[in-house]
């Protein structure tokens, strides 16, 4: 299947409801199983978790949603701090893509919603990439975001380590 035939129409961007719960679980548990590099959290872990677990996130509106023809391609979490020395950021996590949606869009509108949802409430967004997923770190760059530092060996999988870049976005 292409892009062009994956994605008939532009997608819609909405925080997610707290009734989408599974919907979200299912789509997260997807990332971790297809793309385990690009994630700390482990697959077998998060599946034996009730789903329940991530229904403060849902009912926060913290977790944005990518929709195409009613199906839940892609998720991002926008996660504001809230310390009185730490509430002018937000962090950026669990940002993923359906393969199949992937380069079309998606993850720009994704990116653009978060942005919109932060703009005048934070002053930064901040988030980490694995250094090796070039695909990610174009789509980031091209939005602003800009490197600030490097974690080296900040993953560890069967396969080695891998480092993480982290970077920023000035508001």
């Amino acid at each position: 299947m292409s892009i062009s035939d994956a994605m008939p129409t532009a997608p819609t961007i909405r925080p997610l409801r707290p009734d989408e719960l599974m919907a979200y679980r299912a789509i997260r548990l997807s990332g971790l199983k297809t793309s385990p590099e690009a994630f700390g959290s482990v697959y077998e872990i998060e599946a034996a978790r009730p789903a329940e677990r991530y229904l403060p996130r849902l009912e926060a509106g913290e977790v944005f949603g990518a929709f195409v023809d009613e199906a839940l391609v892609g998720i991002a979490t926008l996660s504001p701090q809230d310390g009185p020395k730490d509430a002018h950021k937000a962090g950026v996590f669990g940002f993923y893509v359906e393969p199949g949606y992937r380069g079309g869009g998606v993850g720009a509108a994704l990116m653009s919603a978060l942005i919109t949802a932060a703009t005048g409430r934070v002053e930064q967004l901040t988030l980490a990439v694995v250094e090796d997923n070039l695909p990610a770190r174009a789509l980031y760059e091209r939005f602003g975001f800009t490197p600030y530092g490097r974690e080296p060996r900040a993953l560890k999988t069967a396969n080695g380590y891998a480092d993480e870049l982290l970077m920023v976005l000035f508001l």
